[in-house]
């Protein structure tokens, strides 16, 4: 292989090298990220601008609606014709011109023609001659609503009702992911916890299994004891053997609720410790604070709003509409023709039967009503169970977190003493390996009594509306 070929290969293996680099992260980055990455919060988002825009759009309504047209024509069309006109003479008597009517001599009457029409004594004769060349119509026009039955301000509520909920919603989705981050990092840190747990148990047992192989080397103890020792290094090695792979399976799980690859490596210099608030300095869990009892209430109210929409479906309607208009005439060899003005319009629309189809959909529109007030009732006592139960799960979780620290201390004196006892002869080597897996299961205990205490803190704030990034 050539020289290039080599620097070829060692750029490549620097690259991958770089690539597995593990990703240094803490509870607030891992936040971080699963706010960034979350499909759940853009959907949110894009419902919330959504709601936006609906809101812009029901607020237009309140003004009004301008428009400009404009039409032109292009024709070129040639007019001619020989027009003859009844003529008028001058009457001294009444100064006066009156129509110039044939007078039979006879009998002093006007002549009548083939039609039923007087004849004229003369006749003006006109040749017309008129060429028209196109064209325009333009105009400016003005819709207000006056009166439209309470529509359009029961639409603007209900703009404003879709946007407060649309925020709500918001933060009640970026509350659940934070939980959701959170019980995935503790959940890491707890396992991650019980793979040292699990070597270091090994590493007694390695330890004890070097005493005892010495014991049975010098004859001072049987065979027996070692191949029970040895049982208990296999299990513990399969029990490190699970630990790491829950480990991996832990980081999987918190590498998608960041929304990165699962198989990303991570790094997470953090542990669990047992601090936790005292009970009473938590903020107080009120039902008025919850971010669900607040859905509920908007939903309330929008159909309440939709009550009133409905019925002004049904209600008379009246509006204004201004205009200016301006129409012009090309004609060739003539001057051209033009005229414009102004136009006010008033309207009024009174219904008066639909033959129960409006009485229907009222009586529909308070139906549902009814029901979205039955539900908020119903979900808000849920909701009130849920928060006495979040109470005492924590109050629960803080009692755990006491008496597994207790158990964790009188496991490790009594696998002390014992071991001490071991040592002089005093103490069966099954006590002691009783006492150590003892000490173990209290150490796990504990672990998992912290990692629960942890979460439930996190789940109190989140039900109290007070888990934020």
């Amino acid at each position: 292989m050539n020289k290039f070929g080599y620097i070829v290969i060692l750029l490549l293996t620097g690259l991958s090298g770089q690539a597995q680099l593990p990703l240094n992260l803490t509870l607030d980055r891992c936040r971080t990220l699963a706010l960034e990455n979350s499909t759940t919060l853009k959907k949110a988002d894009e419902t919330l601008n959504k709601a936006r825009g609906e809101k812009m759009a029901a607020r237009s309504a309140w003004f009004p609606n301008i428009s400009a047209t404009a039409t032109g024509v292009y024709s070129h069309n040639e007019i001619s014709k020989d027009l003859y006109l009844p003529t008028q003479v001058f009457d001294p008597l009444t100064g006066e011109l009156v129509p110039n009517v044939a007078i039979n001599p006879l009998t002093g009457e006007p002549i009548m023609g083939p039609d039923g029409n007087p004849v004229f004594a003369s006749y003006a004769y006109l040749p017309l001659d008129i060429t028209l060349q196109g064209g325009g119509v333009a105009g400016v026009k003005a819709d207000q609503p006056i009166y439209a039955g309470g529509r359009i301000g029961a639409g603007n509520k209900m703009a404003r009702l879709g946007e407060e909920m649309a925020q709500t919603n918001r933060m009640l989705q970026q509350a659940e992911i934070l939980y959701k981050t959170d019980q995935a990092y503790y959940q890491y840190l707890s396992v991650k916890e019980k793979v040292v747990l699990a070597n270091q148990y090994l590493q007694l047992l390695d330890q004890l299994a070097q005493v005892v192989q010495n014991s049975y080397e010098t004859g001072m103890t049987h065979q027996n004891e070692w191949l029970k020792v040895q049982v208990k290094r296999n299990e513990a090695q399969i029990g490190v053997q699970e630990a790491e792979n829950g480990l991996q399976l832990a980081g999987m799980a918190l590498c998608q609720v960041m929304g990165i690859a699962v198989d990303t490596p991570l790094e997470i210099n953090d542990s669990l410790t047992a601090g936790s608030l005292p009970f009473d300095s938590l903020p107080e869990l009120q039902l008025n604070n919850r971010l669900e009892a607040r859905l509920l209430n908007g939903q309330v109210e929008l159909a309440e709003q939709q009550v009133r929409l409905v019925r002004g479906n049904y209600l008379p309607t009246a509006g204004i509409s201004v205009g200016y208009n301006y129409y012009t005439l090309a004609l060739q060899d003539a001057d051209n023709f033009s005229h414009s003005g102004l136009m006010a319009l008033g309207s009024v629309k009174i219904p008066l039967t639909t033959f129960g189809e409006g009485a229907g959909k009222m009586k529909a529109a308070k139906a549902d009503y009814q029901m979205k007030q039955l539900e908020r009732d119903e979900t808000e006592a849920l909701l009130q169970l849920e928060q006495k139960q979040v109470q005492l799960n924590y109050q629960t979780a803080c009692h755990r977190v006491q008496l597994s620290t207790d158990a964790l201390a009188q496991a490790a004196e009594n696998r002390r003493i014992r071991n001490d006892r071991y040592e002089l002869g005093l103490e069966t080597l099954a006590d002691l390996l009783e006492a150590q897996a003892e000490w173990q299961k209290a150490y796990s205990d504990r672990v998992d009594a912290v990692t629960r205490l942890k979460i439930q803190e996190s789940n109190y704030r989140r039900i109290a509306g007070q888990i934020a990034p």
